[in-house]
């Protein structure tokens, strides 16, 4: 292999042309809008609409999200949610986007620093660090899985949790940084992103035992006691202060209510199902051509099915990958890296989720493996040309990097292209994870908002057969029947929604949604009113509920507008109306008075005796009850609500 040295210069320049090219990858994603749990953190979460409120994230876990079962302390998430918001003047994506890509720079920058300085610590005199450092960055900043993290904006705890990861091992590595112990402020800011950010202190762990002076790998059996207590004291304030921060955090500050695991499968289900997860995302590493936006991974049953087993079998062989390379001075990058995949893993993979696997989940764990594959291939290589004549040798590794870089740039434009609209998003998780109902469910919705309810009813009931209990999917079942007019099917989809979930506001708010359009005010204000009761920060409740409250009309004026509805139109059904209204306010008098107006005009008025049958009955006139409800079964003997009624007076008068 030809050995050619970057001086420092070209290696910036080459770094400034990485996050030139990163931008123009990503310049079509900057407009796209708002999915997934965007909702309830950002458009739904009336907290992030006043900068002011900022003291009260640090100390409010209700300020990060408008579900109740969402609540979760991150703090740092709410605050740049807030500073978008205010600097946007509103909910304009771009702000949220440009935010994102701006930290996302900077750590590419900072995967550049940190994966020169390991590869420099392992074998100082190589000239080809410069080059496999640029490599690694490059790698890193176009490959296509990373798009699925940088497009979703409320994935930025992800992507900046992981820019604190790599931070606070700079600042470790740097004498300075060391000295006054500045990588625990970046420790604590990512740990305040997410709690993965705690994962930070074993990926230091295993940097000391690795990488540090009179390594406990190096020589073990000599001064091991000595060597271990030196290394204790070096991490055990990045420790303490680690999970001291995070078990605070998590149940001090954040509510108990909180939903966050899955509960319809058991803890050994899930972790075992993760080996296969480990599997899926390393081929998405490899090759990242399924990505999706919401996998259909679902549990995997019984434990020795092949794809468990196939899982388990890769993770064994990394681990006595690493295990080996950690003994070689000069392969610990690749050691580390391996090491830095599963600890980040870990997180997801021991703690049952919702949601079994997620492709922004791979962010984290990813860097470590952009830093232990381009040192395996430098290392491979030296050791292949050192054995062979093959003159094209150099070329054909150049070739190789070009159309991987060139193959993930495009494939980062067509991800960030498929997170373009509802539309495009959703189509393709119907087409990579056709078993996911909310995928389905989702994708109706976009053929709904253009009118074509046939076809979202279609998408509604595949989504049915896989997901029965969604209170989602009921919901919007009962806004495609409404706009369908079948009023009956409507209610009924909505009525179960409620019955089916007790956290979400959403439920009542789009059900009173539908029921003021049906101009019926007054029912919806009260579901507003209880979805408010559930969810103090959910905004487009508190809209709907100054809409409808001005739309309500006092009782004064409905009696007043029926009374000179009567006259120009005396009609029964006016008159029963008005009888009714002057019952609901207990103008008990004046109900039987309107009552007795309308059998002049109607004498055979069954309602009308029932009317004041009941207004006698709440006057305690029993008798007078009685012998009006006697009339209304005369006309009608099958009449259900007088013989109600006439029970109620005749009980009274015994």
């Amino acid at each position: 292999m030809i050995r050619t040295p970057l001086t420092k210069r070209n290696e910036y320049f080459v770094l400034v042309s990485i996050l030139v090219i990163t931008f123009f990858v990503y310049l079509n994603h900057f407009d796209n809008p708002f999915f997934f749990d965007d909702t309830h953190t950002i458009t739904n979460n009336e907290s992030i609409t006043n900068l002011k409120n900022w003291p009260s994230f640090f100390t409010n876990a209700d300020t990060f999200s408008s579900l109740p079962a969402n609540r979760s302390y991150r703090p740092m998430i709410t605050l740049m949610n807030a500073i978008d918001y205010s600097i946007g003047g509103g909910l304009y994506s771009n702000y949220y986007h440009y935010h994102i890509f701006f930290w996302f720079l900077v750590l590419i920058i900072l995967v550049f620093k940190l994966s020169k300085k390991l590869y420099k610590l392992s074998k100082p005199n190589s000239s080809w660090i410069g080059i496999t450092a640029l490599f690694t960055t490059a790698w890193f900043s176009l490959h296509a899985a990373n798009a699925e993290t940088i497009n979703y904006i409320c994935a930025r705890s992800d992507s900046f949790t992981t820019l604190c990861v790599v931070a606070s091992l700079l600042l470790y590595i740097n004498p300075i940084g060391k000295k006054w112990h500045l990588y625990l402020i970046t420790m604590v800011i990512g740990i305040w992103t997410k709690q993965t950010g705690v994962m930070f202190f074993p990926i230091l762990f295993c940097y000391v035992i690795l990488f540090e002076e009179n390594s406990l790998i190096d020589d073990f059996k000599i001064n091991k006691k000595e060597k271990l207590i030196r290394i204790i004291k070096k991490i055990a304030p990045t420790g303490l202060i680690a999970f001291g921060l995070f078990i605070f955090n998590q149940y001090y500050l954040t509510p108990s209510a909180t939903v966050s695991t899955n509960f319809t499968i058991t803890k050994f289900e899930y972790i075992s199902t993760q080996f296969f997860v480990t599997a899926h995302y390393l081929g998405s590493f490899v090759l990242p051509i399924n990505l999706s936006a919401d996998p259909d991974i679902t549990i995997i049953k019984p434990w020795y099915d092949f794809r468990i087993l196939l899982g388990l079998v890769i993770i064994i062989g990394l681990i006595f990958i690493m295990l080996k390379t950690a003994l070689k001075k000069e392969l610990r990058p690749i050691a580390f890296g391996i090491a830095w995949f599963f600890i980040a893993l870990l997180p997801t993979a021991l703690n049952p989720l919702f949601q079994i696997a997620n492709d922004h989940r791979m962010f984290f764990p990813f860097v470590g493996l952009f830093i232990a594959v381009p040192w395996s291939v430098l290392i491979l290589s030296t050791k292949y040309t050192l054995h062979t004549k093959f003159k094209y040798y150099s070329t054909f590794i150049t070739t190789l990097v070009i159309i991987t870089l060139f193959g993930h740039a495009y494939g980062t434009v067509q991800r960030s292209n498929v997170w373009d609209s509802y539309e495009t998003l959703w189509k393709d998780v119907t087409l990579k994870s056709p078993k996911n109902g909310r995928g389905l469910m989702n994708y109706g919705l976009t053929l709904m908002s253009k009118g074509n309810y046939d076809e979202a009813l279609e998408y509604f009931n595949k989504a049915f057969q896989l997901t029965p209990n969604y209170y989602s999917l009921h919901i919007n079942l009962g806004i495609v029947y409404g706009a369908k007019k079948d009023y009956v099917k409507a209610e009924q989809y909505f009525k179960s929604a409620i019955a089916m979930n007790s956290s979400s506001p959403a439920p009542e708010y789009f059900y009173a949604r539908y029921l003021s359009k049906q101009k019926k005010y007054k029912q919806s204000q009260k579901l507003l009113k209880k979805a408010l009761t559930k969810s103090p920060n959910h905004i487009a409740s508190k809209k709907l509920l100054k809409i409808v409250s001005k739309k309500i009309i006092s009782p004064e004026e409905e009696i007043k507008a029926l009374v000179n509805k009567i006259k120009k139109d005396p009609t029964p059904d006016n008159y029963i109306n008005l009888s009714l209204k002057y019952y609901e306010t207990k103008n008990f008098e004046l109900a039987i008075t309107t009552c007795k107006e309308l059998l002049k005009i109607d004498p055979k008025n069954i309602a009308a005796y029932n009317n004041i049958c009941s207004s006698y009955n709440q006057m305690k006139q029993w008798r007078l009850g009685a012998k009006a409800c006697k009339k209304a079964l005369e006309i009608d003997p099958n009449y259900k609500l007088a013989k109600n009624n006439l029970k109620w007076a005749n009980d009274n008068i015994d």
